[in-house]
């Protein structure tokens, strides 16, 4: 995870502006306000927050959050944002997507935008396992997954099956970085310890899974 740490803490710390991208959240997260309605949602972990969007919306929305990040660069663009909009129902705390630091059961849901797949198998695994136990009964998982069907799949670096080390270019800024794909099946495998769990192709973005989970 070292690796992946010094990465995004270099994108982060060299943005000059935050770009209109990471202002707004993704339509997935926007068009499942109703499900959390539905589940009774309050409590709320974003995991893998960067710069706090989805955690800002939600917030505005009337939900607690707590946005969990690996660059402390991210964050500090998150906590300005969030003293900026005067929210008091959101928090941000440094910490790995293996290794989340709450206590079991304490979340009544976890988004995760286009996080969980910059990982090696072992890794995001580990990553599942930390969002189920920390969920409540009944808590929501939300997340995308890059699937074997993105454009992107095979190029770069072999790491292991279905993994690559691949060049990515954001705001100028180039840097390589994993991605593991998925078929629809080993979405859903690992997903096994949820009660309930749904994979289907995003609509604005088909090379990605959506995934909704209840523990």
């Amino acid at each position: 995870m070292s690796r992946i740490r010094t990465t995004w803490e270099r994108y982060y710390s060299t943005l000059r502006r935050l770009p209109r991208r990471l202002k707004k959240p993704v339509p997935f997260v926007i068009e499942a306000l109703p499900t959390f309605r539905r589940y009774k949602i309050k409590r709320m972990l974003d995991l893998g927050c960067g710069a706090g969007r989805h955690c800002v919306y939600l917030a505005k929305k009337g939900f607690d959050v707590i946005g969990v990040d690996i660059s402390s660069s991210a964050l500090r663009i998150a906590n300005e944002w969030v003293r900026k909009e005067r929210l008091t129902n959101v928090a941000f705390m440094r910490g790995t997507m293996t290794n989340i630091q709450f206590a079991n059961s304490h979340f009544d849901a976890v988004i995760s935008v286009s996080v969980v797949h910059h990982a090696v198998k072992k890794d995001i695994v580990k990553t599942i396992a930390e969002v189920h136990r920390i969920l409540k009964k009944n808590g929501l998982f939300l997340t995308n997954l890059a699937s074997v069907n993105d454009p992107r799949y095979g190029a770069g670096q072999k790491v292991e099956n279905n993994t690559f080390r691949i060049w990515e270019a954001f705001e100028e800024k180039r840097f390589e970085e994993l991605h593991h794909f998925f078929t629809k099946q080993e979405a859903s495998e690992i997903l096994s310890r949820f009660s309930k769990a749904k994979v289907e192709p995003l609509e604005d973005k088909p090379n990605y899974w959506k995934i909704t989970a209840i523990k």
